[in-house]
């Protein structure tokens, strides 16, 4: 799309998560559903903290574009920057405190791309900002493929990549251009694809990748076709390339691994280390690390 057609887009009204590890995640707003936030499976904005009731408050947008924050009789109650409401207009930049514990703010968003706008609430299993699969979902599989994988001893094996230097990105170009470069790494993964892959949007800044029936060396070689791919890729911002680059955690289960947290744990420490050892990196275990140097001879962290 060329500059001067993006810049002609409305503002697009959203609800960010501004706390916790889904930080950055958005759902967009529309007059046609209102968005309800609550600790209830089915809430749009699920929030997992007893101190959240099932359904907490709403967010409405009137026909006319006004938008409002509704308490739906919660017990610990909702606020906006502070101050207990029942029911509160929005404005750009406000904040609201579900409980007092939970902070998710209101903002405009420009130039959003028309396919990813009304994602939010039409699937609960999709991130709204990127179209891929939610943490949530990724947990749930990776608890199901976990159990199926021990019990028909298939190969199963979890890739957690970053972006590097993100809040650099955010505080240089904009968080517009933050998102922009976020969309962009979820559609060149997802242009990678195995038959019986899972790509989420694990945390604010990174992805997960969770692949059933894929050898270690197999990974290995995926992960690096990620890693260049990326590198490669050209994002571009008011006609200008941001380099962009990912560093990545590569796990394979095994049988000591207990449970399917123990699996998650331990790739996050190998993407952990990645990042410590610089930007544009895969670590992985021992025979992962041996695999990488045979493919590549280099950027194994």
């Amino acid at each position: 799309m060329a500059p001067d057609a993006a810049a002609a887009q409305p503002a697009i009204p959203c609800i960010v998560h501004f706390s916790g590890r889904l930080t950055g995640v958005t759902y967009w707003l529309s007059s046609e559903k209102e968005l309800i936030i609550g600790r209830a499976p089915e809430a749009d904005v699920c929030i997992q903290d007893r101190r959240v009731s099932q359904r907490h408050a709403r967010v409405v947008v009137s026909p006319e574009g006004a938008v409002f924050v509704e308490d739906l009789g919660s017990t610990n109650g909702t606020y906006v920057n502070g101050k207990k409401v029942t029911r509160s207009t929005l404005r750009d930049g406000d904040k609201v405190h579900i409980s007092r514990h939970y902070i998710l703010k209101f903002c405009y968003e420009e130039n959003v791309p028309p396919d990813v706008i009304g994602r939010s609430g039409a699937d609960a299993t999709r991130d709204a900002l990127t179209g891929v699969y939610a943490r949530q979902y990724l947990l749930m599989r990776i608890d199901e493929d976990f159990i199926q994988a021990r019990q028909q001893n298939e190969d199963l094996a979890l890739l957690i990549l970053a972006v590097d230097d993100f809040a650099k990105i955010n505080e240089t170009h904009g968080r517009n251009t933050g998102n922009m470069v976020l969309r962009e790494v979820a559609k060149v993964v997802s242009s990678m694809p195995h038959r019986e892959a899972v790509l989420a949007r694990y945390e604010n800044d990174a992805f997960a990748l969770l692949l059933r029936n894929l050898s270690e060396g197999g990974t290995v070689v995926l992960a690096q076709r990620i890693r260049r791919a990326v590198r490669d890729h050209d994002f571009i911002r008011k006609s200008k390339k941001i380099p962009v680059t990912v560093s990545l955690g590569i796990g394979m289960l095994t049988r000591n691994m207990k449970n399917p947290m123990d699996f998650v744990r331990e790739v996050q420490s190998y993407l952990d280390k990645a990042k410590k050892a610089g930007r544009d990196t895969i670590n992985g275990s021992q025979s992962i690390r041996t695999i990488f140097r045979q493919i590549a001879n280099k950027n194994a962290a």
